[in-house]
């Protein structure tokens, strides 16, 4: 007997779930595909839904599976009810996602079924965008520098005052510039479940401290703005590094070998292409440049991250990446290219696009300026 692919979760936690089906609901529901048919096994709250938006599937009543059930056993359990739909659709071998709850694998097993976990992503193909795909991510791109313009141009309204910078008269603060930024995002349809990074100075030497307190002049602003559209779910990833005033000497270096980081990284992305090669090419023109990364005082300093991840229905959509690692690089691979140096005695700086890799090259999808002070 053929093994069918069986799925138990919420499209929110289970991107895969919703690339299967193109189906959205918080509560958790059942997917199986099998013999090259899709179902989906909906209550009664979400059937009529499901019958309208879903793609590709057939959609059945779990109510009228647990009447069944029921004649069998009174006041049927939820395993009793997955094993009459399995034994409907004549499955005995599942794969499942790794993510799988315990007591659901634990369940099926007791029932003598042969439960299998499938790899990350459990639909390997939504790692290769489709145009349709390619296009939310540009809408989730434009909206990410819709934000940021927003963030530079508060940024640029400001007044330098006793080491503070004052947005109308009161003093910007990490925590404010953050909330402007999240509103806008909203504005488009997008939200910020894993939050938006506005970290400045010190908070900067910590790729992902999130930011707090007063932003100060002369030092390094990282603003790393990742949102997720509330329509398609699909995510955007982009960072900037602002200075406002003048920055030191030490932080223009920075600046500028970061960007020359992501230059190579960008004339060197190909399908065909392994990303530990660019990674690795990253960080010798950063040692070149006289930045070292390794353990200095007691933490980690330099380049000790990977150059960039994969972004789709995920913001870090494994395995797909630029770093340490062997990855060879495919035509349709969303990937973001995010060098960056972070040194306790000067700051951080990170800049960040997401692009697309094709045959020849790779295209960034949505652009922005990338300039450091702001005078």
């Amino acid at each position: 007997m053929a093994t069918a692919k069986f799925i138990y979760d919420t499209a929110d936690r289970c991107p895969d779930l919703y690339y299967a089906c193109k189906f959205f609901a918080y509560d958790p529901y059942i997917f199986i595909e099998a013999r090259g048919k899709k179902y989906l096994i909906m209550s009664d709250l979400e059937i009529d839904r499901a019958k309208k938006t879903a793609k590709g599937c057939r959609v059945l009543s779990y109510s009228k599976f647990e009447e069944i059930a029921g004649k069998k056993k009174n006041k049927p359990s939820q395993m009793d009810v997955v094993d009459t739909i399995l034994k409907k659709i004549g499955a005995r071998t599942l794969l499942v996602p790794p993510t799988a709850s315990f007591s659901m694998v634990d369940g099926l097993r007791r029932r003598h079924y042969k439960v299998i976990a499938g790899e990350i992503p459990f639909y390997p193909q939504r790692l290769q965008k489709t145009p349709e795909e390619k296009r939310e991510l540009i809408k989730a791109q434009r909206a990410v520098f819709d934000a940021m313009a927003l963030a530079e141009r508060t940024l640029r309204a400001c007044r330098i005052r006793k080491n503070c910078l004052y947005y109308k008269g009161v003093i910007l603060t990490s925590e404010a510039l953050r909330e402007m930024i999240n509103l806008e995002l909203m504005r488009y349809g997008f939200i910020t479940p894993e939050g938006t990074i506005v970290a400045c100075g010190k908070d900067t030497v910590d790729p992902h401290n999130f930011g707090k307190g007063p932003l100060r002049p002369h030092r390094a602003i990282i603003v790393d703005i990742f949102p997720k559209s509330v329509g398609s779910l699909f995510w955007g990833d982009a960072t900037r590094t602002f200075c406002v005033g003048k920055a030191p000497d030490k932080l223009k270096k920075l600046y500028n070998t970061v960007q020359a980081g992501q230059e190579y990284a960008l004339k060197h992305i190909r399908a065909g292409v392994n990303g530990r090669t660019i990674h690795e090419g990253i960080h010798r023109i950063f040692e070149n440049n006289g930045f070292k990364t390794g353990e200095i005082g007691g933490r980690m300093q330099g380049f000790f991250h990977s150059t960039g991840h994969g972004v789709g229905l995920e913001i870090h959509e494994a395995p797909t990446r630029i770093g340490p690692v062997d990855q060879i690089l495919k035509t349709g691979m969303c990937v973001t290219v995010e060098p960056g140096l972070y040194y306790k005695d000067i700051g951080g700086v990170r800049i960040e696009d997401l692009v697309f890799v094709t045959k020849t090259g790779c295209e960034i999808l949505a652009k922005y300026p990338k300039r450091l002070e702001i005078l």
